[in-house]
C-alpha cells in the first residue's frame, strides 16, 4: 500500500498487526532490489499471459463473448 502509514495499512488490513507490518516494511527496505526485481517479472508474466489470453481466448471465454 503504497505511501500508507502503518497505520494506515492497519486500517485496511485490520487482521495484520502493527508489528507485521514494521516487520514487513523493514523487510522491503533491507530486500528492495530483490522484491523489485520479483515484482517487475510478475508484472511481465502477468501481461505476457493476457496478451496470449486475448489473441487464443479459451472456449469459455468465446462462449461468454457470444452471449
Amino acid at each position: 500500500m503504497q505511501g500508507f502509514t502503518p497505520e494506515q495499512i492497519l486500517e485496511e488490513l485490520p487482521s495484520l498487526n502493527l508489528e507485521k507490518i514494521h516487520a514487513t516494511i523493514t523487510y522491503y527496505l533491507h530486500n528492495r532490489a530483490e522484491i523489485d526485481a520479483y515484482m517487475l517479472r510478475l508484472a511481465k508474466w502477468r501481461e505476457q499471459h493476457y496478451q496470449e489470453a486475448v489473441v487464443n481466448p479459451s472456449p469459455m471465454i468465446k462462449r461468454l463473448k457470444k452471449i
